[in-house]
């Protein structure tokens, strides 16, 4: 039986929803307060939460919002005379089902409960989604979302893309964590960060007295991942050697330790993924092409934050969340000239650039809300003296961004003499995404 928490400071109408889904076959709690229900719901786990928005106290977005930064992900459901609070649209936008006017009506109320469940159910059978790690919900990143949902079921190996803070190891344990190994090791190794004399003993490990210090065998991360997922991170760092070593292991799925003969099974999938332009480094001679092509099974780009503004929102209240809890906080308020200057900047850090401007501003300001005169304060670099963002610096970048992006397409389209799924391939974009690139330059 699915368990509903009710939530109203009004005791005739919690008794009259509480009959109407008592009536339907669901077990009800029914509260009169945001705060009792806060603790309830902890305790209880609801499968759905149905909740009146304007409450004394605790109101029913706060509720919704702590409720998610605790990491509860139970469908709710807003019932309120109010129906164009800005705050209930927002909360929607962030996970909530629907919203109902009051009176209720029981045959819809049913009909949305009904729906809520179901959608939850088919969610938790299909396991732990990409969506569910990942903050975004736009176009783009929905885009992202449903490729990576569509290759964590398969062993295939994929090479990921993208600038340095866009998140692609957290692409990578998404795709682990939905993937036939979830119950294996996830094991990132950040080949750059590796000493390149230690690289090879650190991926395949060593025997004993294989080089000088070698004074017992050690496993490498190759073994540490089995049954599991082994990523790659920076792989165009790895020199030639070790490239035709792992060349040797995608191929044969064997590998032997330094120093030794005895040959080990390979059983892990391999993410790889690359901030450097891996193609041009291929074609200049710097990485291995049969490495490459051994790699690039599914290519996976993952975009900068400049190209999925639209997220911001979503991202600020993510880590508003996670660094007010840490902090012992309150939730501030977030200003809509605050967001408005976030996007109109480039992040040239990225995700990582944002996350860190957030921490930062709660940490020194602990701030009721945040707005633009707050980043003007911290920031005058970035958003203007003004409070707004530097445009002109910004729409000079998109300028040259968008010269280089018909630089490479031209490049590919030659590359593939013509065809456009194989130049689709060779940028790493849908060709979707090519034909409208090819519209927007005009190239034929």
């Amino acid at each position: 039986m699915n368990r509903i928490l009710l939530v109203d400071d009004k005791e005739s109408i919690r008794t009259i929803i509480a009959a109407m889904l008592t009536n339907a076959g669901y077990q009800v709690t029914a509260l009169g307060n945001g705060k009792e229900a806060l603790a309830m719901a902890m305790d209880m786990q609801p499968d759905l939460i149905v909740s009146d928005i304007r409450m004394p106290g605790m109101d029913g977005v706060s509720l919704f919002k702590e409720l998610a930064s605790r990491g509860m992900n139970a469908p709710f459901i807003f019932i309120t005379a109010y129906a164009d609070v800005p705050g209930a649209v927002e909360a929607i936008k962030r996970g909530a089902v629907h919203y109902l006017a009051k009176p209720v009506n029981s045959a819809e109320l049913l009909k949305t409960v009904k729906q809520a469940l179901v959608q939850k159910k088919t969610e938790q059978k299909a396991g732990s989604s990409a969506g569910k790690l990942i903050i975004g919900s736009g176009t783009v990143m929905k885009k992202l979302l449903s490729r990576v949902d569509a290759i964590s079921s398969s062993e295939a190996t994929v090479l990921m893309r993208g600038e340095n803070g866009t998140g692609k190891e957290l692409i990578a344990r998404a795709i682990h964590k939905s993937g036939k190994r979830r119950n294996g090791p996830f094991v990132p190794v950040h080949c750059a960060a590796l000493n390149i004399n230690l690289l090879e003993s650190e991926l395949f490990g060593h025997e004993a007295g294989a080089f000088t210090n070698a004074i017992k065998r050690k496993d490498g991360y190759l073994e540490a991942a089995r049954g599991g997922t082994l990523f790659l991170d920076e792989i165009s760092e790895i020199s030639q050697e070790i490239q035709i070593k792992l060349l040797r292991v995608l191929q044969e799925r064997v590998y032997s330790r330094v120093g030794g003969t005895e040959l080990i099974s390979a059983d892990f999938r391999l993410l790889a993924a690359s901030n450097k332009d891996i193609d041009t480094m291929v074609k200049e001679g710097q990485f291995r092409s049969d490495l490459f092509y051994r790699l690039d099974v599914v290519p996976l780009h993952i975009p900068p934050l400049r190209d999925r503004l639209e997220d911001i929102p979503e991202l600020v209240e993510h880590f508003v969340s996670i660094f007010t809890k840490r902090e012992a906080m309150d939730f501030p308020l977030v200003d809509a000239s605050f967001l408005e200057c976030l996007r109109q900047y480039n992040w040239p850090g990225n995700i990582r650039e944002l996350e860190n401007l957030i921490e930062r501003l709660l940490v020194l300001y602990r701030p009721v809300s945040l707005n633009a005169q707050l980043l003007k304060d911290e920031a005058p670099e970035r958003f203007g003296q003004s409070g707004q963002p530097a445009k002109s610096l910004y729409n000079d970048y998109k300028l040259l961004r968008k010269e280089e992006e018909k630089r490479l397409t031209l490049e590919a389209l030659e590359k593939a003499m013509g065809v456009k799924s194989e130049a689709a391939r060779i940028l790493g974009i849908s060709r979707r995404t090519l034909y409208y690139r090819l519209k927007e330059y005009k190239l034929s």
